[in-house]
């Protein structure tokens, strides 16, 4: 099974119920929750998120990119997500993060960026539902997709759960998925690629075939 789970960071946030409406064929969507402090960027608050899952039916999988944490996990049980991750460097005990989130009813994951070598999560690998390796810079202008940043996804697929997602995060599109793949990913966070379409949902299917069938071949 190949992972699509589009970022609607990329989205239109002012017409988002709109946007939600064009997402039925989705099978996950991707929420960044970025405080401003742990990156630059502040994307939306627990409000905001609240009244997306209020008009969808996909499951939102978070990925929390900000500070503290530990601090998000009540709120974001208690609005349905059934799916977190948080960033390794923000963590000093990250195996508290992924009990504290499994005992609040959700799936538990870590995110890395690109300056952190794998040896960061491995002593967590048995535990994750969830990897997110960063293949972007994230305070970078323009965001350019780093090919180097899947070497972690190398060292470290097989010390996971065989169902566990492992994602790259970060300027993903049809042209480099095959890199993605191959480094043993099974699965993307896409976010231009899919909502910088004029069809989202034809984009979506476009990148989840590729992915399926390139996962095949690898």
């Amino acid at each position: 099974m190949f992972i699509v789970t589009p970022s609607i960071y990329s989205a239109d946030l002012l017409d988002m119920k709109n946007v939600l409406a064009k997402c039925g064929n989705f099978a996950h969507l991707h929420a960044d929750i970025d405080d401003g402090n742990f990156v630059r960027g502040i994307s939306f608050g627990m409000d905001y998120l609240r009244g997306v899952t209020a008009h969808t039916s996909v499951p939102v999988d978070v990925h929390l990119e900000v500070c503290n944490p530990m601090d998000y996990l009540e709120s974001l049980a208690d609005i349905g997500i059934k799916r977190v991750a948080a960033h390794v460097e923000a963590l000093p005990y990250p195996s508290l993060f992924l009990s504290a989130a499994r005992n609040s009813g959700m799936k538990a994951g870590l995110a890395i960026n690109i300056k952190t070598p794998a040896a960061a999560v491995l002593p967590y690998a048995d535990q994750l539902d969830e990897l997110i390796v960063l293949t972007v810079e994230a305070d970078e202008e323009g965001l350019q997709f780093r090919p180097g940043a899947l070497e972690k996804i190398k060292e470290i697929r097989d010390r996971m759960k065989p169902d566990a997602w492992i994602l790259a995060d970060g300027g993903i599109n049809e042209a480099n998925l095959e890199q993605v793949v191959r480094a043993g990913a099974n699965g993307v966070v896409a976010g231009r690629a899919v909502f910088g379409d004029p069809d989202p949902a034809a984009a979506y299917e476009r990148l989840l075939d590729l992915g399926e069938r390139l996962q095949k071949e690898a």
